[in-house]
């Protein structure tokens, strides 16, 4: 019996790979620190036969690679080897099956571009701040679509501010008309702490007091609450997403099919190093390019992932009571917004591209290897109070300014 797997030999190869840069990568468990545990199992598996294999030459390029797991040539000498050895040679089978199995089961995958370059100079939010702010939304416009965006930021060296300086810019530099779509920001903090930055940027900026744990949630429904008066659709999307030129243009236009109450805009969410970071900010931003090429690109994907952009309808957004405000801190809020929306509304999920920026790990688990949020049960928000209220940690807030 034939195995339900590629023939070709050249993808196998990929695989292994794949799995090998996955395992050791540092930046693969940064793209998703849950799934990059979950798949560990099978990706060890493989980087262990590489490892103890009888063919010196895949033993010695193995090695290799993960010594190096960034390295282009590396990882096509490798893979190149592989290819040569197929299909008669028991190592190729055998890393070729315990390949195939990763890849089966593993929620991370890898991509190299056949021009991406190393040494790439980090950008910084000063590269990003004083450049020209393009045109924004006019006050007086009505736009159907509203794009809200929650964030945060206290680190000093501002990595995920600079995500969302090149995020906004990138939806200043839209082919959707500009009286059509508003971006609101919704910083939530302590302290207004990026307020004079982010304002030129944004349609409009608001500011949401919270101390402690960062409240995703709550922080995208006051931006649609106080925001969303004429809205007919919410992009809900994270700041460390740089869109492409037709971005706002293709996702509006799907809510013209007849059946279609949102949909998340991909299916691998394209996970950057810093490296590629940096070149596809300067691609997109700096060079104006309507999009970053793939070829000069670099990161981890991870699968069908539930967040970082859903488009839906504002009618269903309220009437399932908005994201769950219950979680806090970074896990399970996007999952269980989407379920429960597939359950009120048809919701798609295409096979765009999307690209996520680097930064610093947000996400925890627990000590037994669960998200911070697993003890809420999925699909239960059932608010009985009004939801995006801007004042409703505002005494947690006083509480912790007291104490210090």
């Amino acid at each position: 019996m034939m195995p339900l797997r590629p023939s070709d030999p050249r993808v196998l190869a990929a695989a292994v790979a794949d799995s090998m840069v996955v395992a050791t990568d540092p930046a693969a468990r940064r793209s998703g620190l849950f799934y990059w545990e979950m798949a560990r199992p099978w990706t060890t598996a493989v980087v262990d036969a590489v490892r103890t294999g009888d063919d010196p030459l895949i033993g010695s390029l193995g090695t290799a690679l993960l010594d190096d797991p960034g390295d282009f040539d590396r990882y096509t000498r490798f893979t190149d080897a592989l290819v040569k050895l197929a299909p008669e040679s028991p190592t190729a089978r055998e890393l070729f099956g315990l390949a195939w199995e990763a890849e089966s089961n593993s929620r991370i995958g890898y991509h190299i571009g056949s021009a991406h370059t190393r040494g790439q100079a980090p950008v910084t939010v000063a590269e990003l701040t004083g450049r020209p702010v393009g045109d924004p939304c006019p006050a007086d416009a009505s736009p159907p679509v509203l794009i809200v965006i929650p964030f945060r930021d206290r680190s000093a060296e501002g990595w995920r501010l600079r995500n969302l300086l090149a995020c906004l810019q990138s939806l200043r530099d839209q082919s959707y008309p500009r009286d059509e779509y508003r971006v609101v920001v919704v910083e939530s903090d302590d302290a207004p702490r990026r307020r004079e930055v982010i304002e030129p940027y944004a349609d409009r900026y608001l500011f949401a007091r919270k101390a402690g744990m960062f409240n995703k949630s709550w922080a995208v429904n006051v931006g649609v609450v106080e925001s969303g008066e004429a809205t007919e659709v919410v992009c809900i999307l994270d700041a460390d997403a740089l869109a492409d030129r037709d971005f706002v243009a293709r996702n509006a236009a799907s809510f013209q099919r007849p059946g279609t109450g949102g949909h998340l805009t991909y299916r691998d969410m394209f996970c950057l190093d810093e490296e590629a970071t940096s070149q596809a900010i300067r691609d997109r931003i700096a060079a104006g390019e309507a999009e970053a090429p793939s070829e000069r690109l670099r990161g981890f994907l991870l699968r069908r992932p539930p967040g970082c952009c859903l488009w839906v309808r504002a009618q269903t957004f309220h009437r399932i009571g908005g994201m769950d405000e219950r979680y806090e801190g970074w896990g399970g809020e996007d999952n269980d917004f989407a379920y429960r929306f597939d359950f009120s509304a048809p919701f798609d999920s295409f096979d765009d591209r999307l690209l996520h920026m680097s930064h610093p790990p947000s996400s925890l688990l627990r000590e037994d290897g669960e998200l911070v949020n697993a003890h809420i049960p999925p699909l239960s928000w059932g608010p009985d109070w009004p939801i995006g209220q801007r004042d409703r940690f505002e005494a947690e807030a006083v509480s912790d300014d007291l104490q210090h």
